[in-house]
């Protein structure tokens, strides 16, 4: 992959105008931190509404067979599986006729670009353009160098999505139409070698491109594909009405409809929403934490510019003030969790507040050790 790199020399800031620079960051900090609070606040409320929502479900669902409709479960949470029949008709792509018998087609518009990355090291900006094939358009006018990575301003062709007008349908149910949502195109389509193209195109392999030399393309150059749903068999849950699947509306009016490839039961996609619950859960809690701490960091920005310009205490300072703003940003974060927690489990309130109790004392014992500390002086 081509890259190129350029190196920046930044202007060296002073002291005044670093100090204004820390003082800025005070409100930005200010504005981490209550973003990070409120991360975390609507985090864990949701993850309680979802722990809820899953011991719901799980004393709710029955399994049924999908051969045949059972009015007693009319208005019931119901599992089934079965072949996902969709009907016999073709989705064809208008742009360049390629079609498939599936509920599902996408077609994918990839363009060969510049990107930019950049990393700021003391005085210095390297930044790193590199070539690669990518759906969004990458604006080259806001690189910090746009001159000889130029990007194409438009896209002659965009990627699309096309389902099925056909009732999807698992043996005797029909499915509501937004269970098609729930379906990747998970397979590629071939594409005919004898297909005809826009003056200029050619098919090389599961592409359609216009580029000269496939293995070494150009800025520019475009590459096409499709890919389609292939699910045979699927396991779907949700709530029967008649003789249609939809979505059931827990008692925290969650909506919740699963289809998945394969044969499973009720336990089993229940299972797998419990999982997706608790990713989501630690991703967002994380976040909310880091932004927290950068946010402790950000106010306390002034006090390590200050201490920044002290010969040989700066260093030792700084990097108390670094573990300060983790701890104090840390114990925030788990101060909120054990408030939106408290209510509805307060036995993990408990445990977070004598987490917090534990960093406090830590912060404390900390101090204590290094208030006496001496800098050590360079040879």
């Amino acid at each position: 992959m081509d890259k190129d790199v350029v190196t920046v020399k930044n202007q060296k800031q002073g002291f005044f105008a670093k100090m204004s620079s820390s003082f800025s960051g005070i409100i930005v900090g200010i504005l981490l931190l209550i973003g990070g609070i409120a991360v975390l606040w609507n985090n864990e409320h949701n993850n309680v509404k979802n722990i809820k929502n899953v011991k719901e479900l799980r004393d709710q669902v029955v399994d049924v067979s999908s051969s045949e409709v059972d009015d007693k479960y009319d208005g019931k949470l119901i599992a089934t599986s079965g072949k996902l029949n969709y009907g016999d008709t073709t989705i064809t792509d208008s742009l360049f006729g390629i079609g498939a018998q599936t509920p599902v087609l996408e077609r994918t518009v990839e363009v060969y670009q510049w990107v930019e990355d950049s990393e700021t090291k003391d005085d210095k900006t390297t930044y790193t353009y590199s070539k690669e094939w990518s759906e969004k358009l990458v604006d080259s006018s806001d690189f910090n160098t746009p001159s000889g990575h130029e990007n194409p301003v438009e896209l002659i062709y965009e990627s699309e999505r096309i389902e099925t007008e056909e009732t999807l349908k698992v043996g005797a149910f029909s499915l509501i139409s937004s269970f098609k949502k729930l379906l990747p195109a998970n397979k590629n389509v071939a594409i005919p070698e004898d297909i005809t193209l826009p003056e200029g195109y050619k098919v090389n392999n599961k592409y359609i491109t216009n580029s000269a030399d496939v293995a070494n393309p150009v800025v520019g150059d475009i590459r096409i594909s499709y890919t389609k749903n292939d699910y045979k068999e699927v396991s779907v849950l949700g709530k029967q009405k008649d003789d249609t699947i939809g979505e059931y509306t827990t008692k925290k009016n969650t909506n919740i409809k699963k289809l998945v490839e394969g044969e499973t039961n009720g336990a089993g996609m229940i299972n797998s929403i419990e999982s997706a619950n608790k990713m989501s859960k630690w991703i967002f809690r994380i976040l909310g934490a880091l932004l927290i701490i950068i946010g402790v960091g950000g106010i306390l920005g002034p006090i390590t510019t200050l201490i920044g310009y002290i010969p040989f205490l700066g260093n030792i300072v700084n990097s108390m003030i670094g573990v300060v703003s983790f701890l104090i940003g840390l114990s925030i974060a788990l101060i909120v969790i054990a408030i939106s927690w408290f209510a509805a489990r307060p036995i993990v309130a408990i445990i977070s507040l004598v987490g917090v109790a534990a960093l406090i004392a830590g912060l404390v014992y900390y101090f204590k050790n290094n208030k006496n500390a001496k800098p050590v002086e360079k040879k």
